[in-house]
């Protein structure tokens, strides 16, 4: 929207009839050179563009007016002037709106509010236009004083509307009531609200505000095409007075074909010849091009289709490239690929048909060759793919055929010299009955030795099936442990090694084994057994178990490298899980190769024969597997890989530790057997009365012994005295024999707390009987066992003590029971009233008369030596416990009298007699009386001479 609107007031009226366009007035500058107006006003555009070149070019007519009209514009009323337009152009007859209140972009003069004009110099005018042509605004406006704005007004007065929307016609101004009275010049809002504007050519607008704008707009564009085609012809008349000034002549009508005075209209009627020229041809083309579409269609299908093609065939050309550089990687030379097809053909074979296993051995690099080249081809496949091609797929399936065909010769090829090697090497006419053990180890070890060194050319021959084939791998080890079984390790060998050992123990089969109920009865302080027993007390044949196990353990860990190194079964680069799998593989194939080996040495271990076993039976021999598990437990020890470097080596004593786990397993199993059968019989109390009473020592405890020393003897058997096994560093052996120990404590405890057991002396008199007699039997059989038996002894030390104290405590309350009363009580009052006022409590009358009653020299020897007989009733022989109980007694006896000896001195100031050494003097006169009389006692009922010839056959029957 303009913002100025038409006023009340007559304005300068243009020309409304004429449609034509005025001609400028000449443009007038001073210090411009016209040339290089219209270069700039050409370069920049400013032709049909820039608004500032319109505005200059009317400010230059309007400059030239000022001085002619300069009266007849201040003679005109309230309306008169031009206005200059922003963004439009007013020509001859008409002007343009601006802005409402904008100042003016151009203007030559300014109107103060009085009406009256301030003249602007020309140097201040061409000031403006130079910065106007140079584009020194920044930012322009419409209007630049209030004069401008009036001129405006005035263009805008001087239009002729139509249509208004009373249906009046407005003439030579318009008409309505002028909202804006403070207008100085005239203009005013009129009552319509829309924006008028003069037209030249007679157009009608209509006073809508929407319709009104947007013809006046029309309008404006259209004012200012004009202007700029008369822009064009002044250019045009500049070029020709630019000729006469510097020529000087008037340049004629038919020179206007000159370069100069064709610069500008040739170039427009060029510009028009070439619009009208290309407006018909692209009506021309637009008609060909219907014309020809369904021919442009089909070469676009065909253009696409020969892309396609294009395409295709460089695809082509590619997977033909391709295919050839993988179709070369599968080529295989043609004397490789007769190997292929037949390797034995580099093999030598004797005239039997047999092959000759020194000759075969040059062209054994030669297969092993062919057999990598095969395999580089496959792998050549593998990595850069293209199976799915037709030509790479058959030529893949061709040299997959040849190397199964390849793989099965070479298995058999592997197995034939297996064969006919250890035939050659493995020749069965040695004398075996002339020949000890050593000897015969000796020749096992040799043969296996040459079986094996002739095969070790053969190896690559593995490596090529376990690269191309390597299913082929298990059965060929199969054959392998079968050829080694039969050939090598042969049943007649190992039978005649074993039977040639010192001991005979793979024939003579005798069981060393007997319960613990069948060992002899020993007593403390006596090498002679009290009852023999039908235990036999022979050794083991441990020493066969020793030397079966140095001398045959080589040989088993030998088979398992050789084996490992054979098959490829113990590379370092393979994962965890795989050398588990390969290990387990070698061990099957290494356990039947050494099948025999394994049968023979469970025999002379002691191992019963399964079930369902063939040949003779063997019974189990608990003791014998003791022993043997003792013996593998220290043969174990050579076979530890502490170095840890890993391969064959690693392998094969990976398997002898396995083999000799799975032989310890087995005779562990069986003795652990045997001693639990043993704690099922300590745990009856086979021998002990109901009530505990003269229990003595139990049959286990007084049996255990025994069965240690022959325990002893076994392990000693064959040995150096400085090489006695330590028993409490292996586990298994160590934690059941004291499980047998503790099931004799298990067994006193249960005896000792059962409800028919006196409790009052006898569960005392069993638990220190017994655990002394454990505890010195067990240390009189040296370090070994004191060492293996150190927790039960410190246990059953314990339980002595405390048993004892309290037996000792029962026997001297009952045989001095009213002296204890006394003192018990004087010690009691002592320690609530002090010294001086127990006599008070106690009268020292009553304290004498119990004194002289309890404690005269004759009874307190009665009552001692009845303590010494009691002793010696309820204590065994065999526990050898009467001196020692006798001994702590009498300490007993004198801690007591001491103690009491000096509540008399302290409470009565009386010398208690006898005194506490007196006592002791006493105690031990009475146990030499009662040792004597018992001895005369014995002497009378005849035991001397009856005892005497049995304590005789005891002695016989043991040595026997």
């Amino acid at each position: 929207n303009m913002g100025v609107n038409v006023g009340g007031g007559g304005g300068v009226n243009g020309s409304s009839s004429s449609s034509a366009v005025a001609a400028l007035p000449s443009l007038t500058m001073r210090n411009v050179d016209r040339a290089d107006l219209q270069y700039i006003s050409t370069v920049n555009g400013f032709l049909s563009d820039s608004p500032v070149l319109c505005a200059l070019l009317e400010r230059q007519r309007n400059a030239v007016l000022v001085e002619k009209h300069r009266t007849k514009a201040d003679a005109t009323g309230s309306g008169g002037g031009t206005g200059g337009g922003g963004g439009g152009s007013a020509a001859s007859g008409g002007g343009t709106g601006a802005a409402s209140g904008s100042d003016a972009v151009v203007g030559s003069r300014t109107k103060n509010r009085d009406g009256k004009e301030k003249k602007n110099t020309a140097e201040e005018m061409d000031g403006i236009a130079y910065d106007m042509i140079m584009g020194n605004f920044s930012q322009m406006t419409l209007f630049l004083t209030e004069e401008e704005k009036q001129d405006a007004e005035e263009v805008l007065n001087s239009a002729i509307w139509f249509d208004s929307p009373n249906g009046d016609k407005l003439e030579g101004g318009t008409t309505g009531t002028s909202s804006n009275t403070n207008n100085n010049n005239g203009g005013g809002v009129g009552g319509g609200g829309g924006v008028g504007a003069g037209v030249g050519d007679g157009n009608k607008l209509s006073m809508d505000e929407i319709s009104t704008a947007e013809k006046l707009t029309d309008m404006l564009q259209k004012r200012m095409r004009d202007l700029e085609a008369e822009t064009c012809r002044r250019l045009i008349a500049w070029e020709d007075e630019k000729y006469y000034n510097s020529t000087g002549t008037q340049p004629m009508p038919n020179r206007r074909d000159t370069m100069e005075a064709l610069s500008l209209s040739v170039l427009f009627k060029t510009l028009d010849d070439l619009d009208e020229s290309l407006a018909g041809m692209e009506e021309w083309l637009s008609d060909k091009a219907a014309a020809i579409k369904p021919l442009t269609d089909d070469c676009r299908e065909v253009e696409e289709e020969n892309r396609q093609l294009g395409f295709q065939r460089n695809s082509y050309g590619l997977i033909s490239k391709e295919l050839k550089r993988l179709l070369s990687g599968l080529d295989v030379p043609q004397d490789v690929e007769k190997i292929l097809k037949d390797p034995t053909y580099k093999l030598a074979y004797h005239q039997n048909g047999n092959i000759d296993v020194i000759k075969s051995q040059d062209g054994v690099e030669d297969i092993y060759l062919a057999g990598r080249a095969l395999k580089d081809a496959f792998d050549i496949v593998q990595k850069e793919g293209g199976v799915h091609l037709r030509g790479v797929k058959d030529r893949v399936e061709r040299l997959l055929s040849l190397s199964n065909s390849f793989c099965d010769k070479v298995a058999r090829t592997i197995v034939q010299v297996m064969e006919f090697t250890v035939t050659e090497v493995a020749s069965d006419d040695y004398d075996y009955a002339a020949s000890n053990n050593g000897a015969i180890g000796k020749f096992i070890r040799n043969t296996q030795r040459k079986f094996q060194s002739s095969l070790l050319a053969y190896v690559q021959l593995n490596e090529v099936l376990a690269l191309l084939k390597p299913s082929k791998l298990p059965a060929i080890r199969e054959e392998y442990s079968q050829i080694v079984s039969e050939g090598v390790l042969t049943k007649k060998r190992m039978k005649a090694y074993f039977a040639s050992l010192p001991g005979k123990s793979s024939v003579n089969m005798t069981s060393y084994t007997s319960d613990l109920k069948e060992y002899s009865v020993i007593a403390l302080r006596s090498n002679i057994p009290i009852e023999p027993g039908t235990a036999h007390m022979k050794p083991v044949e441990a020493k066969d178990i020793d030397t079966a196990l140095s001398e045959l353990l080589p040989v088993i860990a030998r088979e398992a490298y050789f084996t490992a190194a054979l098959f490829g079964l113990s590379a370092k680069h393979l994962s965890g899980r795989e050398k588990k799998r390969n290990f387990e593989s070698a061990k099957k194939s290494v356990d039947y190769s050494t099948q025999y080996f394994k049968y023979y040495i469970s025999r002379i271990c002691g191992i019963a024969s399964e079930a369902d076993a063939e040949g003779k039976k063997v019974e189990a021999d608990p003791m014998l597997s003791l022993v043997a598990s003792i013996h593998l437990n220290e043969a174990m020890d050579g076979y530890i890989d502490r170095q840890k470097k890993g391969g064959d080596h690693s392998l094969s004593l990976a398997y002898v530790r396995a083999t000799i786990l799975d032989l310890r397993k087995k005779v562990d199993k069986q003795w652990v057997a045997w001693v639990e059968e043993q704690i099922k019989w300590i745990h009856t109390n086979h021998g002990v009365p109901l009530n505990g009473k003269r229990a003595g020592i139990f049959l286990s405890f007084a049996r255990f012994p025994s069965y240690l020393d022959h325990v002893m003897i076994c392990i000693k058997a064959g040995r150096p005295t400085d090489q006695i096994p330590n028993l409490s560093k292996i586990k298994v052996v160590a934690y059941y024999i004291q499980k047998m120990a503790a099931a004799l404590f298990k067994s006193l405890h249960e005896c000792s707390e059962r409800e028919t057991t006196d409790q009052q002396y006898a569960a005392n008199v069993m638990r220190m009987e017994n655990s002394y007699f454990f505890t010195q039997t067990i240390k009189q059989r040296g370090s070994e066992l004191a060492e293996l038996f150190q927790k039960q002894i410190t246990a059953a030390s314990s339980i002595c003590k405390q048993s004892t104290d309290s037996y000792l405590g029962f026997m001297i309350k009952k045989e001095f029971k009213p002296l204890h009363t006394l003192f018990a009580n004087i010690s009691r009052i002592r320690r609530e009233v002090g010294d001086a006022d127990v006599p008070i409590h106690v009268p020292r009358s009553t304290f004498e008369k119990t004194l002289t009653k309890e404690c005269s020299r004759e009874i307190l020897k009665e009552k001692i030596g009845l303590i010494y007989y009691r002793l010696e009733k309820h204590l065994s022989e065999t526990g050898g416990l009467l001196p020692v109980a006798w001994k702590a007694l009498v300490k007993v006896l004198y801690e007591w009298f001491g103690r009491w000896e000096k509540l008399s001195a302290q409470c009565y100031k009386f010398t208690l007699e006898p005194s506490a050494s007196d006592v002791v003097r006493i105690a031990k006169q009475a146990a030499g009386v009662s040792a004597k009389k018992i001895n005369d006692e014995r002497r009378k009922s005849g035991y001397s001479a009856g005892n005497k010839k049995l304590d005789e056959m005891r002695r016989s029957a043991y040595f026997k």
